[in-house]
Formats: structure tokens, sequence, C-alpha cells
């Protein structure tokens, strides 16, 4: 017997089986804590969901820069979005933010995008439909501004007895296309340029460089106010060139934008002047994307010396992905951490001018209930209403509010000098309220002052926080006869700004996290004002009577998270008493839950992940509470300092910006400026 191959064989076969082993430990996933091994849930940490991002940009009708070539005005050289576009976004609470210390929501993003150039066939076939889609029209006002470059100062009208020398083409007709239908086309053929359904997608159109090009804005014709059915979207200043976010029934999620700079002339961005580089007065350029024709111009125009494909590349970071897919959110989505509310109660007060409109026929309390009610699809709803004259001290709060001189202001000493009064007024009939509600019940308070007289420059609502830890506080819309005559009801402002209050932003204003820079339409960021022409009610050019689908993507996130870290708050708070042990199966299960909501939301499917985020979240809140632990939902109308006339003067920090000048950090930018103002009351 050879026994140095005997052992030489049992050797190898020793270390084969040792490289083998079916007994090899594979590390269980997850953190060992108090509770046992967790996965999703992190006891005591303020935890953010990161997911991948897929951002398809899809460009219909434009031409990508040959290679080797200098790109021309109107090519494409994706190039210049590779060095403009973000590769990560993470989104902060703005109003609390502006406080002194930056908080963020616990959502986060990193991006992958996709450039793809439409194909011939799909080209042909979109700007076939489009020409069935639409009609001719007389011009608007607006483009009759664009052929003059001018108009009368005092009716608004084009002032020209011939086109203006320094416009490349003069508008000849005005072919108006559905908005909805086209977003909606576009929508349903995604699958033809590689783009599946429901991912998020910008369309950048282009019809102008095709022999079958005709002058031609969007629209949404029939969009009118709810109270008062005054038709916003037959007006010339709501043509838009932009449009997307559309939530369709009975549909799958669809998450496309469109842009189109071969239209209109832009009227919500001013676009329609090509010659005046200050548009809203304030002394700084205001940077804006003209028609598509301009790029290149040789003329003294604003498009002398532009190219294309860099401003549609601000486009889409600074307009479609900052403020539409992945905004920051103004306040926080929890509303009474670390115990978020099962029940809202939408507190309505009418203040009832006398000789004033019925106000029965400007607030539908039942629509305004139904409306908001997908913000916060866990929750039950309720309402309930009471309708006071606007007399006594009511009366003179609310008169502090608009002050017109000097001696008007009734709060000198605090920072809020104007609002304080009828906040401090708010502040006590909501305390004596909350005597009476149900625990776990959230009242939302609502202040619709219906004056009987123009007291104000048009002022429709506002959102307010509680001065010192930027949580929101109440709600207020106003109405006058000037503002009833230009068609507002309550119904729509007060959806607006009950949006505010559950913790959306508008889609014309926000922050760049990796830039810390807030920005709103002014200066430089002018042309964000485009965010506007999107369905969402959160706009100003009250096109639209609900939240979007990129509204409920942004808020279904918001709550994901917030159930999310609320539930480590908990589970703390649970550690902290000594009380693990009685806590320890319902953190498991929810952390379960948490992990199969994390896979949802990485699908896309952001009701889906809030749904089993909020069963964890119950689960662990309920088990917490009946070990005994105390978990208490914050009460800001509770935890207030400097009222009762105590003076805040210097103490205030909140960073708060009259402008939408852009600025480095997070601030809180104005409801309305009066260049804001000016457009949404602008025919």
């Amino acid at each position: 017997m050879n026994h140095k191959l005997v052992a030489t064989a049992l050797l190898s076969a020793a270390l084969l089986a040792g490289c083998t082993s079916p007994n090899t430990a594979t590390p269980t996933p997850g953190t060992q804590t108090d509770f046992g091994r967790l996965q999703a849930l992190k006891p005591g940490t303020q935890d953010t969901i990161n997911t991948k991002l897929k951002v398809n940009i899809v460009f219909v009708g434009y031409r990508q820069t040959p290679p080797g070539q200098p790109a021309t005005a109107r090519q494409i050289n994706t190039q210049d979005f590779d060095q403009r576009l973000p590769g990560s976004y993470d989104a902060v609470n703005r109003i609390p933010s502006a406080y002194g210390r930056t908080e963020k929501t616990g959502t986060s993003f990193d991006f992958d995008y996709n450039y793809v150039f439409a194909d011939q066939g799909f080209e042909d076939d979109f700007f076939k439909f489009v020409q069935s889609a639409g009609a001719e029209k007389p011009l608007t006002v607006q483009q009759g501004v664009y052929n003059c470059q001018g108009s009368d100062p005092d009716t608004g009208l084009p002032d020209c007895d011939a086109p203006a020398g320094n416009i490349n083409r003069v508008i000849t007709g005005n072919f108006e296309i559905d908005a909805l239908k086209t977003e909606n086309w576009l929508a349903d053929n995604g699958a033809r340029v590689g783009v599946k359904n429901g991912e998020y997608t910008i369309y950048f159109v282009n019809w102008y460089d095709r022999p079958d090009f005709k002058f031609h804005s969007y629209t949404r014709a029939d969009a009118a106010d709810t109270d008062t059915g005054a038709k916003f979207g037959a007006r010339g200043s709501r043509r838009l060139i932009a449009w997307g976010g559309s939530a369709r029934e009975n549909a799958p999620a669809q998450r496309v934008w469109f842009y189109d700079l071969s239209a209109n002339p832009d009227p919500w961005t001013n676009a329609y002047d090509v010659t005046n580089d200050d548009v809203d007065g304030d002394g700084a350029a205001d940077y804006r994307m003209p028609p598509i024709w301009e790029y290149g111009t040789r003329k003294a125009s604003i498009g002398y010396g532009r190219k294309v494909s860099p401003d549609l590349a601000l486009v889409a970071r600074y307009t479609a992905i900052n403020l539409l897919f992945t905004p920051s959110p103004i306040y926080r989505a929890a509303l009474t951490p670390p115990d978020m509310p099962e029940k809202i109660n939408l507190d309505v007060h009418v203040e009832q001018g006398e000789g004033a409109t019925d106000p029965n026929r400007l607030l539908n309390s039942a629509l305004l209930q139904e409306r908001v009610k997908v913000l916060q699809p866990f929750t039950t709803f309720s309402s309930t209403r009471k309708t006071t004259a606007l007399d006594g001290d009511l009366a003179d709060v609310y008169k502090c509010f608009f002050p017109v001189e000097a001696e008007d202001i009734c709060s000198p000493d605090y920072a809020d000098f104007s609002g304080e009064k009828l906040f401090q007024f708010g502040v006590k009939e909501l305390r004596e309220e909350y005597k009476t509600t149900p625990a776990g019940t959230y009242q939302l308070p609502i202040y619709s002052f219906n004056d009987n007289q123009d007291s104000q420059g048009g002022l429709l609502g506002v959102a307010y926080d509680d001065g010192e830890t930027g949580t929101q506080s109440f709600v207020y819309s106003f109405l006058t006869p000037g503002l009833v005559a230009a068609g507002y009801g309550f119904t729509d402002t007060t959806v607006h700004e009950t949006g505010h209050h559950l913790s959306l932003s508008h889609p014309h204003d926000g922050y760049d996290s990796e830039q810390d820079l807030s920005y709103g339409p002014s200066g430089r960021f002018y042309f964000v004002n485009t965010g506007d022409q999107s369905a969402s009610i959160m706009s100003y050019n009250d096109l639209s009577r609900t939240f979007g689908q990129f509204n409920l993507d942004s808020q279904y996130r918001y709550l994901t998270a917030a159930y999310l870290n609320n539930t480590n708050a908990i589970l703390e708070l649970v550690r902290r008493a000594n009380k693990a042990g009685s806590v320890s199966s319902a953190a498991q299960g929810a952390d379960s839950k948490f992990v199969q909501a994390k896979t949802k939301y990485d699908a896309l499917d952001y009701l889906g992940a809030a749904q089993l985020a909020h069963e964890g979240y119950r689960s662990v809140l309920n088990a917490a509470k009946s070990a005994g632990v105390p978990v208490t939902a914050y009460k800001w109308y509770e935890n207030l300092n400097g009222l009762e006339g105590l003076s805040v003067g210097q103490g205030a920090k909140m960073r708060f910006s009259p402008t939408f000048k852009a600025q480095t950090g997070v601030v809180v930018f104005p409801e309305e400026t009066a260049q804001q103002r000016k457009l949404r009351l602008m025919k």
C-alpha cells in the first residue's frame, strides 16, 4: 500500500470538504437591538430612505449634435445635461429648516438619467396627433405683444403699426392644443421610445424644425373656479408651453411632463418680451427661455448668443426634478410627532362681512374635505363649520393683517408685526376648541375671511406656521368683492392652503440640496415659473382643482419616511422606559412591514409603501401604549413663548425672504409676490 498516496488523498478530501461545507454560517441581515435583530428599523435614529430613481429625458423634434462638431443653437448635446443635472437629492422640511437647523424629511434620491432621441416614426405620429387635438384660434394678447414688443400702458393690448424689428419670426397663427390629451398621448406611447409606464419622464418637444410646423399653444380651456365658474383656462395668460403630472382615474400612475419651446411664447414667464432683461421690475435681469426661433438670433433679443441645449438642462434640473419630481415639502407630514393623528377635523371658521357674498356660494366644505383627504389616506377626516360676523375684536385683528401705513401696524414689538394679533386670536380659540376635542383628533383650523370691501391688495390665502419651530398652525383664506369679481371663491384657495398645511410646496419655488440653494421665479431662476404648468392645485395659474400625481407621490414618500422615523422614536421611548421586552414582538412585525415597504417604494408604489409603513407604525405605537409607555403628540399651541404681550423682538430666528431671489441655505419664501399676483390676475 502506498501510504504517501493515501495520505495525500485524505488531505485533499479534507481540504475539499472544508471548502464546500454545508454548515458555513450565513450572516443574519440587520442589526442587533434591544428588540432583537432589525433590518429596517433603527431605534432612536433619524433615518433616510434612499432610492435610485430613473429619469427619462426624451427629445422629440430635436437633433443631437453630430460627434466632433460644435453644437448649433437648436441642437442637443447631452454633455450639457451631464454637466448640469444633479446626481442626488436630499429633501428637507423647508419652513422648520429655516429656524436654524436643517431638518431632513428622510427621503433622498440618486438619479439615473436615460437620454432618448425619438425616432422619425414617433415624431411623425406625435405631430400628427397634436394637429388632430387642436384648432385654429385668434392670437392671444400676449402673442400680439410679442409681435409688437410693446403694449399700451393703459389697456395692456399690443401697440404697434408694424411688427418689431428685433424679433426673428412674426407669429401669424395660434393653433391651440389640449394639454391633457397631449400628456396622455405621450404617456400611452412611451414604450415606443423605451420608457416604461410610471417612470419619471420629461419630454422636450420642438415642432419648429419640421415642415408641418404651426404656431401653437397648449390649453386647459375648460378649467374653471369651483365656486364661481370663472373660466380661467380661457384666458390668454393661461396658454401653456408645458404640462404634466395628471392623476388619471382607473389607470396606472403616469409621471410625464412635457415642455415645448416651439409653442406660444410662454406668458407665465413673460417670454413674449424678448427685448427687456428685467420683466418684474426688481432691478435684476430675469432669465427665461425665449421661443425656440429666437435661439441663435443675431438681433437685439434675449435669444442672442443662446443655445437651447444648456437651457433645457436648466429646466430639467431646477423645474422638473427639484420642483415637480422630488421636491422638498414646506412642512412636516407627521403633523404631531411622534403620535401621528388618526383623525383630522377641518375646523372651518367663516368670518362674514356684512353684505358680503353669501358664503354658501363661495365655499363647498364637503368638496374641500373630499379633495384634501388624499394627502392623509390612512386618516379619518371630518369637518365642522361655523359662521360668525366679521366685526368686533375679530375685525380689529383682521385689519391688523393688512396695514396700509406705519401707524396701522398693531404689533411693532413682534417679528410678525402684521399677523401677530390674528395669530394670538386664533391660538386662544384653538386652545378652547381642544378642551372638548376627543383624544387622537387633530384640529386643522381654517379661517375664511369674506370681507365686504376691498381692504387689501388681492391676497387669496396663506398657511401659517407657529413662529418658533416651523410647525404648521393656521390656514387663512381671503375674499373681497374685487377678488370675487375676478372669479375667485373660497374652495380652491382653501384646498391649496390646506395642501400647504399638510406639507406640500408650490411647484414654482423650492430647494436644491446639492447646492444648498433656495430659489423661486426671480432673477436667474425666473424660468422656473413653468413649474406651475403642471396638474396641481398648488400651482398659481388656476388650471387645476385637485392634487396631481407628482403631489401624491411626494406626499406618500414623506408619509412613509414619517412613519419610519416616528416608529424609531417610539422604540427609543420604549427602550428608555425599560419596556423593550413587551414591545419586541410588535417591533419585529413592524420591521418586516418596513422591509416590504422599501421594496414597494423602490418600485414606485408609494401609496403601497406608505400603507405598509402605517401598519408597522400603528402596531408599535399601540404596543408601546399598551405597555404603559407615554407617547405624546407634539402640540404646537401649548409650546409657545412670547404670547400675551411679551415681545420677541430680536429673538426671531426664522430666515424669511420677501422676494424669490435665490439664497444659500433654506429660507421661507412669501406665499405670493407682486409679480405672482400680477400674473394671476392677468387676462
